[in-house]
C-alpha cells in the first residue's frame, strides 16, 4: 500500500488502475486532491470561454448597427439617384 505522497507522484492512468484494483483511503485522498485541480482549471477555462463569447456578442451587435447605418445610407443615396434620374428625364423632355 502507498503513502497519499507516492499516490500523487503517479500518473493519472496508473492512479485509475489502482483504484480500480485496490482502493484505500489515500488514494481516494490523493484521487480527490487531484479531481479538484481539474475542476479549478476547467471552471477557469469555461468562464475564460464565456468572457470572450461576451465580447464576440458585444462585437456582433456593433457590426449589426454598422450593417443598419450603411443599409440605412445605401437607401438614401439610391433615393438621391432615382432623383437625379427623374430630373434628367425632365429636362431631356424639356428640350
Amino acid at each position: 500500500m502507498s503513502d497519499r505522497s507516492t499516490y500523487r507522484m503517479h500518473e493519472d492512468g496508473r492512479l485509475i488502475e489502482e483504484a480500480k484494483y485496490n482502493p484505500n483511503r489515500e488514494l481516494a485522498i490523493a484521487l480527490g486532491e487531484r479531481l479538484d485541480d481539474v475542476l479549478a482549471t476547467t471552471d477557469a477555462k469555461i468562464y475564460e470561454y464565456k468572457e470572450r463569447a461576451n465580447d464576440f456578442e458585444i462585437d456582433c451587435n456593433k457590426l449589426d448597427d454598422k450593417i443598419y447605418e450603411l443599409q440605412a445610407e445605401i437607401a438614401k443615396l439610391e433615393l438621391m439617384l432615382g432623383e437625379r434620374d427623374r430630373i434628367i428625364e425632365e429636362l431631356k423632355k424639356g428640350n
